[in-house]
């Protein structure tokens, strides 16, 4: 998260960190904003965990690829001019039709995320999600939810399911509508949470 006139502006990450512990949040929101030390991120197994999610990402995104052509979004910098350029970039890419979008970029002036692919089906887009775990959290559908919607919302098509591929391979899928309501509630409470903190 990081602030821009006034405006705090969240990501996808933020949301599913406030969904496992919110003062760990507000606490790494603080030292952002100098109120506070920087939250000591020096993990070894943190930082394995990453890598291997990206080395599953990429097994998957290569497999995409020796299948089909694939839009790369990549990412931009974290700056308002940065991340409305790559959800443009993005909605170019579903105008065009683009079989697959990778690291497909979403931004509505509050939330950003990157979805890790859209999947063209029919004429809509399926969302899918790559993540290690062997078992979904909640925390991944809060994050499948929020790009469902601001997608949406940006007017592309969405497919009504939306799905997560396991570390063991294994693609689970779920109902986009079933997932809505919980994340408007928690995207809400988010954003009074980083307002009211931020002001605060």
């Amino acid at each position: 998260m990081f602030v821009v006139d006034d405006r705090v502006i969240y990501s996808a990450s933020d949301l599913a960190a406030a969904a496992r512990c919110e003062y760990a949040l507000l606490r790494s929101f603080d030292a952002r904003l100098g109120r506070g030390p920087a939250v000591s991120a020096a993990d070894e197994l943190l930082a394995r965990t990453a890598e291997l999610g990206g080395e599953h990402e990429q097994r998957h995104l290569d497999e995409l690829r020796s299948r089909t052509d694939v839009a790369i979004i990549g990412r931009p910098a974290y700056t308002v001019a940065g991340l409305t350029a790559a959800a443009e970039s993005t909605l170019r890419a579903v105008e065009q039709r683009s079989p697959v979008v990778y690291q497909a970029a979403m931004f509505d002036g509050r939330f950003v995320g990157f979805a890790d692919f859209l999947l063209l089906d029919g004429d809509r887009y399926r969302l899918r999600d790559t993540k290690l775990a062997r078992s979904v959290k909640v925390e991944a559908l809060l994050q499948l939810a929020a790009y469902a919607e601001t997608l949406t919302a940006a007017g592309v098509g969405v497919h009504d399911e939306v799905e997560l591929v396991l570390g063991d391979g294994t693609t689970m899928a779920y109902r986009a509508d079933e997932l809505l309501p919980v994340y408007r509630s928690r995207r809400a409470e988010l954003q009074d949470l980083l307002d009211r903190h931020y002001a605060g």
